[in-house]
C-alpha cells in the first residue's frame, strides 16, 4: 500500500486496521502530513498546522492500539478543523486580519468531542473571511483550490475542508452551514 493509498483511505477502514495492528496512527498521521507539505502550495486547504504535536499524539494512539488499551471512536485519526471554531489555546482566525492574533480561552463542543474521542486535530482548515462566501478565498490566506482542478474553488465556506478531504491531506474535516 503506497502513502497516497493511506491519504484517501476511508476513516473506517483505518481504524478497522488499527484495532487490528495492521496500520499505526504514526504512518497514517506521517502520509497525510507528507501529502499536506507536497500540496500546500497548490491547494492551500490549511490555515495553521499543528504537525510536531499531531505526531506525538499519533504515537500515543499508537501505543494504546499496541497495547491493547481502550480507545476512542476517533482514536488516532487526522482530524482537519474548520478555522472558525474554538480549541483552547490554539489560534483562530475565521479567515480574518481583524482577529490574527486571536487564541482561544477555551475549546467549543463539537472539537471537545472530537478531542476526548481520540481524533488528532493536525490543521485547521480554511474558510473566507467570517465563514461568509460560498468560496473560499480570504485576504488573510489567500485562495483555496479544488485539488481535482486547481482552476476551480472547492465552494465555501467549508472549501477548505472539502480540499483537505478530496487532497488526502485529513481522514475528516468538519465544516459548518
Amino acid at each position: 500500500m503506497t502513502n497516497l493509498d493511506l491519504c484517501y483511505m476511508p476513516a473506517s477502514e483505518a481504524l478497522r486496521r488499527f484495532k487490528a495492528k495492521q496500520l499505526s496512527p504514526v504512518e497514517l498521521m506521517q502520509a497525510v502530513i507528507d501529502r499536506a507539505e507536497a500540496t500546500k502550495e497548490t491547494i492551500n486547504c490549511f490555515t495553521f498546522t499543528h504537525f510536531d504535536e499531531a505526531m506525538k499524539l499519533a504515537r500515543k494512539a499508537e501505543a494504546k492500539y499496541a497495547r491493547g488499551a481502550r480507545t476512542g471512536a476517533l482514536e488516532g485519526l487526522p482530524i482537519g478543523i474548520k478555522d472558525e471554531s474554538y480549541i483552547k489555546g490554539k489560534p483562530t482566525s475565521h479567515g480574518s486580519l481583524l482577529t490574527r492574533d486571536a487564541v482561544c480561552g477555551h475549546t467549543s463542543t463539537m472539537n471537545e468531542r472530537i478531542i476526548k474521542a481520540g481524533g488528532i486535530v493536525h490543521a485547521r482548515t480554511a474558510t473566507p473571511e467570517f465563514s461568509c462566501a460560498g468560496y473560499t478565498w480570504s485576504r488573510r490566506w489567500g485562495v483555496t483550490r479544488n485539488p481535482w482542478n486547481p482552476d476551480f474553488t472547492p465552494g465555501g465556506s467549508s472549501g477548505g475542508a472539502a480540499a483537505t478531504l478530496a487532497s488526502g491531506t485529513s481522514a475528516i474535516a468538519t465544516g459548518s452551514d
